[in-house]
């Protein structure tokens, strides 16, 4: 392990971060994307810095090949743009790049500063940008050109002993962003990291701000979750710290009334999981897709499992009317508040639910025949 120094006020050298080789972080570069390689090396070769980040290097130092290849950089993204041709940008607060290669879409973001705190939406440091994360093993950053391994706050280590550390103080980490606390829970069922007792209590203690984050965002994270492939363990654990109470609260409503629908409902999420449906994150916080119906089928998929239990406790009537179709829409879109799926993809996954049950609600329904009278002779006018 190599350690890079700083200076500090005084010019004494400091340690400042810890440098990983591939004998020691031991990530397979095979499980490395191709493309994404290709544009780190692109970003150095015109002189700016560049890394993969985030939960990719979490599941490649746990030997997983990653879903999606977030990447950092200290180039703006008006530079990252121009030399990129398939990349556009976007985001409101913050500016955001996706690259698009293949069909598959790569984000690239530019260091953030700490100034206003890690919700802040200014340009910094590769430093900076490490201690406004959430999570000591989400500041990791890999340079796949020399395979190295670039750590600021210990979260390599936190990673190899199965460990959930937050970066940020735990009297502001959950204020500043309450959906942190969904996002830890999410790493521990899927990674099996431990949560020591005092982040257990933080999350407990403010899981009611969960109330008021916008509708927009938990649908974002709702539709993470469903299709991470761990959807059951996830919201098992957020049963467990009483989360689901803030995050769908009819779901957790039901729970505690029906035994049965609890059973039915996670074995659909062992189905769900089963499947390994792909859904990429950028795909997820975006609306545009380099395939918008690949994408917006596949969400339509794992939100039709999420359904089908509320749908058959319910006893909603199963025909083929679309006042059927109706009833059974109005229920699934109260069942889901307060989050705001896309009336599209919400109207295909009650529509899977129905044709799996070997009904098509949508065809028009027969209307009984009028019968025909004779027509009655018109009557005269005076002026005929």
């Amino acid at each position: 392990m190599f350690i890079r120094y700083r200076r500090d006020i005084n010019g004494v050298p400091v340690p400042h971060a810890n440098i990983y080789s591939q004998a020691e972080h031991h990530i397979d570069s095979r499980l490395v994307d191709v493309e994404a390689v290709r544009i780190v090396e692109r970003l150095k070769a015109a002189g700016y810095q560049a890394y993969i980040v985030g939960g990719a290097v979490r599941d490649l130092s746990q030997g997983r090949a990653p879903k999606d290849f977030d990447l950092v950089t200290d180039a703006l993204p008006t530079k990252i743009r121009k030399l990129f041709r398939n990349a556009r940008i976007i985001g409101k607060r913050f500016k955001l790049v996706h690259i698009i290669q293949g069909g598959t879409i790569y984000e690239v973001s530019t260091f953030r500063s700490i100034k206003n705190g890690s919700v802040g939406n200014e340009f910094g440091t590769i430093d900076e940008d490490a201690h406004r994360r959430d999570f000591t093993f989400n500041a990791l950053y890999y340079d796949p050109t020399d395979q190295s391994l670039l750590d600021f706050v210990g979260g390599f280590k936190d990673l190899q002993a199965g460990k959930l550390k937050p970066i940020i103080p735990l009297d502001a980490i959950f204020k500043e962003d309450p959906v942190r606390i969904i996002r830890g829970l999410k790493y521990a069922a899927i990674g099996g990291f431990s949560i020591p007792l005092t982040l257990r209590r933080a999350i407990k203690k403010e899981s009611i701000l969960l109330a008021g984050v916008s509708p927009s965002r938990m649908t974002e994270e709702f539709f993470k979750i469903l299709a991470s492939g761990h959807a059951g363990d996830i919201f098992k654990i957020l049963c467990d710290f009483k989360v689901v109470e803030y995050f769908v609260p009819t779901l957790w409503e039901k729970m505690q009334s029906d035994i049965e629908f609890s059973r039915l409902f996670f074995k659909d999420m062992e189905e769900l999981d089963a499947l390994k449906v792909t859904v990429q994150d950028a795909e997820l916080e975006s609306q545009e897709t380099f395939d918008p119906y690949r994408g917006k089928q596949k969400i339509s998929q794992v939100l039709s499992y999420f359904l089908k239990a509320w749908v058959a406790r319910e006893n909603l009537q199963f025909d083929d009317s679309s006042e059927a179709f109706r009833l059974a829409l109005h229920s699934a879109r109260t069942f889901l508040h307060p989050m705001n799926p896309p009336r599209v993809e919400l109207e295909a996954a009650v529509l899977m639910i129905f044709r799996n049950s070997g009904i098509s609600p949508l065809q028009k329904p027969s209307r009984p025949r009028r019968r025909r009278y004779p027509s009655r002779p018109r009557p005269k006018s005076a002026g005929d």
